[in-house]
């Protein structure tokens, strides 16, 4: 069962991380560095939110359920963010990918579905199915990341506790 109080850090820490996500010099480290980062916040903010409370153990669990919930809000922002930016933009990502997979990799067949998805968003500036795609991708990178912050966040976490009891 996830704790109400869960949900205020997940939310401040995954609606942070979707918003670094799009800005383009700092999307390259979403993965391996501001996720991992935002399961650290996210679990510390629900660490110093609940520590004080009769009867509080911080759970592996807490950790898991973090990444998870950080993971799921930043997949639905990023997602809805990275829908706008297309929509307000000239540009074409879809299309710009496939450009260079074929300079790069003339021999592979580009998929009739990428080639629809690169038709509807110079159409229609959107695309449902890239909409998707970009939730289901980010959701669970940033899930997986997110989990392995929050778990090294508990791990140091105690670590300060047992030291701290021992003085």
């Amino acid at each position: 069962m996830i704790k109400k109080e869960k949900f205020l850090p997940a939310l401040v820490t995954g609606f942070s991380l979707a918003v670094l996500s799009i800005v383009p010099v700092i999307q390259v480290a979403t993965c391996c560095l501001l996720a991992p980062l935002a399961g650290m916040f996210g679990l510390n903010m629900y660490y110093l939110q609940m520590k004080n409370r009769e009867g509080f153990k911080l759970q592996n669990s807490d950790g898991f359920q973090m990444g998870i919930l950080i993971g799921l809000i930043s997949g639905f922002f990023e997602s809805i963010f990275q829908s706008l930016l297309i929509l307000v933009s000239k540009d074409n990502p879809v299309y710009d990918s496939i450009i260079l997979l074929q300079k790069y990799l003339p021999e592979l067949p580009v998929p009739e579905t990428i080639w629809n998805i690169s038709k509807q968003i110079d159409e229609k500036r959107f695309s449902f199915l890239l909409t998707f795609m970009v939730f289901i991708n980010t959701t669970i990178v940033n899930s997986i990341f997110a989990t392995i912050g929050s778990m090294l966040s508990i791990s140091s976490i105690r670590k300060k506790n047992i030291s701290d009891s021992s003085l």
